[in-house]
């Protein structure tokens, strides 16, 4: 039984759980930290400390080397996932993802009010306010209610990641967005959907992991948290029956006349048409029309910069989330 714990062997260890050595050398070391303190046995059991911490791994399973190396349990995960996909692949991204959500909720200035489980209260409640119903809006309105908002991606390569995540840590709900989605309108429906699950109750007890938001997955809770995202953008869940666009130019023209009588995110409408009649092709295609720069998680990263009080994190924890945010 070896008891000293050795860098080389940390990193396999850690790479045995899907935390590869060029992802834990790249976003979970220190900036102090420097590989000619790799012989250096008090240095290496810090920085082991830190890695642990920074990633939501268990602290006892990290330091121990003749121990397999676990996430830290902070909440029962729930996963909606696709059909086929292992829910042992999501591991990772849930264990990440709530360390990251850990430390938003504790960190955010405004206390949670409280969130109405009535989706057209809340479209109301935004509308005015707001004069549509967007990102921005959206955003804005979690914040208000004391619910963060975070968007973050940065998992190891060939880890499976998630469209979202909702949960309820610190007294608070918590929204995480992994989507690679850069136009607003998408991520803006996933927000909606993890909202339609907070309101509904489906995280009261439970870490929840939508791996894709896609209306094939059968699911009541799925069904649920889609027709309450869409009550909020459009005031009923099934208002449009889209018929036949000729292309993406068309799709965008009738998106903005709709936009400005009711009062939503024209982008929302072009997706709207692609999950309806899954012509996902013209709907992307008008979203470039109708946001030709899109940085939709830099605007919901913007917002975590200003909703969190960053002194009240240690160094180390503000480092990190400042670093794999990007604020």
């Amino acid at each position: 039984m070896n008891n000293t714990l050795e860098m080389p062997t940390l990193y396999k260890r850690l790479s045995n759980i899907g935390l590869p050595q060029k992802y834990i050398q790249e976003k979970a070391l220190p900036e102090w930290w420097d590989t000619e303190l790799e012989n250096d046995p008090v240095a290496v059991l810090e920085v082991a400390g830190r890695i642990a911490k920074r990633l939501g791994l268990d602290m006892a399973s990290v330091l121990n080397p003749d121990a397999p190396i676990t996430f830290k349990k902070i909440s029962s995960p729930k996963f909606k996932k696709t059909q086929k996909s292992d829910e042992n692949r999501l591991v990772v991204a849930q264990g990440l993802a709530a360390r990251i959500a850990e430390m938003v909720t504790y960190a955010c200035k405004q206390p949670f009010l409280s969130l109405s489980t009535d989706a057209v209260e809340i479209r109301d409640s935004i509308l005015e306010k707001h004069t549509h119903i967007d990102l921005d809006a959206v955003l804005n309105f979690c914040w208000r209610c004391g619910i963060p908002v975070v968007h973050f991606s940065e998992f190891p390569k060939g880890v499976i990641k998630m469209d979202g995540m909702a949960a309820f840590l610190n007294g608070r709900p918590v929204i995480v967005l992994s989507s690679n989605h850069k136009y607003s309108a998408q991520l803006l429906f996933i927000i909606l959907h993890e909202i339609g699950h907070i309101a509904s109750g489906h995280v009261q007890d439970c870490i929840l992991i939508d791996e894709k938001i896609t209306k094939e997955i059968q699911d009541t809770e799925e069904n649920q948290a889609n027709d309450f995202a869409k009550t909020i953008l459009f005031g009923e869940p099934d208002k449009y029956q889209w018929g036949k666009q000729s292309d993406s130019i068309q799709l965008a023209r009738v998106a903005r006349q709709l936009a400005n009588k009711d009062r939503v995110q024209a982008g929302a409408l072009a997706l709207n048409y692609a999950w309806q009649r899954n012509e996902w092709n013209i709907g992307v295609g008008a979203l470039k029309i109708l946001e030709p720069r899109p940085n939709a998680p830099v605007i919901v990263n913007r917002y975590l910069e200003k909703g969190l009080d960053w002194e009240s994190l240690d160094p180390d924890s503000e480092e990190y989330l400042k670093f794999v945010t990007g604020v």
